[in-house]
């Protein structure tokens, strides 16, 4: 929230949104002439913005012809250098802290009394403005004219509703949550209204219309007990809005005080709505209009405020001792229905037992009826049953009769067809096998008689052949003997000889390769060992023999 309202120098104009954004109250910027580059500028979004030629205003041409004051936000190009951007005006609403201190009550009470502000700058084509409030406001009224006005607008209104009410009357003028329902309804009428719609409101010029506007919110509403009625007033066709109160924390000894804080908030309320439409009377034609106004807070001396507080609190103690007694009464009722609910309860249950037994008795005698009756449909049903039963198995046994009849009879018919089948295929067969017998016998003996004259054909040639392939093999022998150098030859049949031969072969080759003795070796001693004394021994027989005989 802002407390004063100025204006500054910019050094470059992209910077202005994040100037207005963060800096409170900041209202015009004036941008450097060395900020505009040459032959172009540039106007940021959420401002309205004066273009000067050589310190001139200079009117914007839109591409349908018409001419405005305030240039569109974007790139301007093909502009010369002392074309440039000469004011920003913000566009969004801004809040503005008015406090007016040391006003006087009607009984002469000082307090010191919070206003909030919302306006906002006039000129927006977009919603029927005219453009040229912006270079009003600019030129003529400019941030500190229009803070100075607007103090001391709202502190002769201000004092004005402060004298016309008494001290302790002064809260109700807040606003909070007594006049919610009344702000929101004006707050809305008022954001949403267009400039013709607040133009048309027609304003009294005279200063006593604060206090005629005092009298007609205490006028507006009647207090009850019980029902507070919202009056609808002159703010809009509101609806009336009832409220129940508690007595038992309010209480019945204060009514003059709830009358008095009633009337206090309708006055407050009204007060700050004639405010900003006196407010809008002034400041429009310049190129401000006021959204809203709003009573923040009111302060009373100390002494007076602790007096007050102890009146509250002798009420709240009042209060609460009501309360502890309607809770003890409340206690002992809720004890002794809850006896006699439980009395109550108990005799429920002991007729709900007596019924239930009665009930239960019922329908045992209801039971054993329906078992009885269960039980004669039982055997009825039974005594069907068996005889359905019995007469199926007649029929049952008479049609198995029957299909065994057929089957037996299909049997026999079976048996003689597949009888003469089995006689029939068995001639064809041995036919068959006859037939296939004697022409297998006539192949035979055409097969042996083509290989007879075959054979007696190619008999001369096997014969060669078989010479030949022998003539071959011997030769593959000869061959294989010439390259064995392990073979000797022997020019005798005799196998002696033979033997005596080949056992000096293997002694000499032993000896002249000069190993140790082999097993070839060996063995061909032994054969000539057992060669020579078997001719001893075979003379030895012969002259035993001898001797034998000539003995004889």
């Amino acid at each position: 929230m802002a407390t004063t309202l100025y204006s500054d120098e910019i050094r470059s104009v992209d910077l202005a949104t994040e100037k207005f954004s963060t800096e409170k109250g900041l209202v015009l910027l004036r941008p450097h002439q060395a900020c505009c580059k040459a032959f172009y500028f540039t106007i940021p979004s959420g401002c309205y913005a004066l273009v000067s030629r050589h310190g001139a205003d200079e009117e914007y041409t839109s591409p349908d012809g018409t001419k405005s004051i305030v240039w569109p936000p974007g790139l301007h190009f093909p502009h010369p250098p002392w074309v440039r951007v000469s004011n920003l005006v913000t566009q969004s609403a801004i809040v503005l802290d008015l406090p007016v201190k040391a006003c006087k009550t009607k009984d002469n009470v000082t307090v010191n009394i919070d206003i909030a502000l919302a306006f906002r700058i006039m000129g927006n084509s977009d919603l029927g403005e005219n453009p040229d409030l912006v270079r009003k406001f600019v030129h003529e009224l400019k941030p500190r004219g229009l803070e100075q006005q607007l103090r001391d607008a709202q502190d002769e209104a201000v004092r004005a509703l402060a004298r016309s009410l008494m001290h302790t009357e002064i809260y109700g003028i807040r606003s909070g949550e007594n006049t919610k329902h009344i702000r929101q309804s004006v707050v809305g009428a008022s954001a949403s209204a267009s400039v013709d719609a607040v133009k048309s409101v027609r304003f009294e010029e005279d200063e006593n219309d604060i206090m005629k506007t005092v009298e007609e919110g205490k006028e507006m509403e009647e207090s009850t007990d019980e029902i507070i009625p919202t009056s609808p007033g002159r703010l809009g066709a509101e609806p009336v809005a009832r409220r129940v109160l508690d007595e038992t924390l309010v209480g019945k000894s204060n009514k003059e005080d709830r009358d008095a804080a009633k009337s206090a908030t309708a006055a407050g309320v009204d007060v700050t709505e004639y405010m900003k439409q006196r407010l809008n009377k002034q400041f429009m034609p310049q190129g401000v209009e006021i959204l809203s106004i709003m009573i923040e807070s009111c302060r009373l001396p100390t002494e007076i405020e602790s007096q007050m507080e102890e009146k509250t609190k002798v009420i709240s103690k009042n209060a609460q001792q009501r309360m502890f007694h309607q809770n003890n009464m409340q206690n002992t009722r809720m004890e002794e229905e809850v006896v006699t609910l439980l009395q109550t309860f108990e005799e429920k249950k002991l007729q709900e037992e007596t019924a239930g037994i009665e009930k239960i008795n019922e329908e045992k005698v209801k039971l054993n009826d329906a078992i009885a009756e269960a039980k004669k449909s039982e055997a009825s049903i039974r005594e069907e049953a068996s005889a359905k039963i019995q007469k199926l198995r007649a029929e049952n046994n008479l049609e198995v009769q029957r299909v065994e009849e057929t089957i037996a009879t299909m049997r026999a018919n079976a048996e003689k067809e597949a009888a003469q089948l089995e006689a029939l295929t068995k001639l064809e067969a041995e036919k068959k096998l006859a037939d296939a017998s004697l022409t297998a016998e006539k192949n035979r003996a055409d097969a042996s008689r083509v290989l007879a004259v075959a054979e007696g054909v190619v008999a001369p040639y096997l014969a060669k052949k078989n010479v030949h392939t022998t003539n071959l093999k011997q030769m593959d022998v000869y061959r294989s003997l010439a390259h064995n150098e392990n073979v000797i030859l022997c020019d005798s049949y005799d196998n002696d000889v033979n033997l005596v031969a080949v056992a000096d072969s293997i002694l000499s080759d032993s000896s002249n390769n000069g190993q140790n003795v082999s097993r070839s070796a060996v063995m061909a001693q032994l054969s000539l060992m057992n060669r020579g004394t078997s001719g001893l021994f075979l003379r030895d027989e012969i002259n035993n023999n001898m001797e034998l005989a000539n003995g004889r």
